[in-house]
């Protein structure tokens, strides 16, 4: 019996929604007569026999799969590390997302997933440009480093094959993206 009651409900207040005209109201307004559309056609559309009548708005896979792909490389990226507070924000609007797609929600999905993934990427963008700061100072330090090495008078083979497999190490840290290491390296001397 409540469930009959509830589903009167549900449909009323749908009706008394879809009657409310655009033009009237807010824009604001307007976005909780949509939400709350949308979330009392997700809950009808559960029912036996008004659930085949009612069309949601269709899923948004594709938008769902990239938004998680750029979501995992940024937890595999240092964003969290280096961007603390906008990771953390960024994750809250993902976990959101995700919660409308799981409910039906479909249409307040994709508007979120639109502003998760563009700032997903936006972030990706400032890590990518801070990394590619540090190797290229990295690499200029790299390379003073050579030039004052290779330009020093070395005695016999042994100490020539040191500095070589010294300089070998500094590139590959440098390649590698360990930047903490290469300073700590580039303090030491080969000999």
């Amino acid at each position: 019996m409540l469930k009959i009651v509830k589903g009167f409900t549900l449909i009323f207040l749908g009706i008394l929604l879809i009657a409310c005209e655009k033009g009237k109201i807010t824009s604001s307004l307007s976005d909780f007569k949509d939400t709350t559309l949308e979330k009392v056609k997700a809950n009808l559309s559960g029912l036996p026999f008004l659930g085949r009548f009612i069309k949601l708005h269709p899923a948004p896979k594709e938008l769902y799969k990239k938004t998680e792909e750029k979501m995992a490389l940024l937890n595999l990226s240092q964003a969290k590390d280096l961007y603390p507070q906008e990771y953390a924000e960024l994750s809250k609007k993902w976990e959101r997302a995700k919660a409308y797609y799981k409910k039906k929600y479909f249409l307040s999905a994709e508007k979120v997933l639109k502003e998760v993934l563009k700032s997903a990427e936006e972030l990706l963008n400032k890590v990518e440009d801070y990394n590619r700061n540090l190797k290229e100072k990295a690499l200029l330090k790299y390379k003073e480093r050579e030039k004052a090495l290779l330009e020093k008078s070395l005695k016999g083979e042994k100490e020539i094959v040191k500095v070589r497999l010294y300089l070998w190490r500094l590139k590959n840290l440098i390649e590698l993206g360990k930047y903490d290491e290469f300073e700590k390296e580039l303090e030491k001397t080969p000999f």
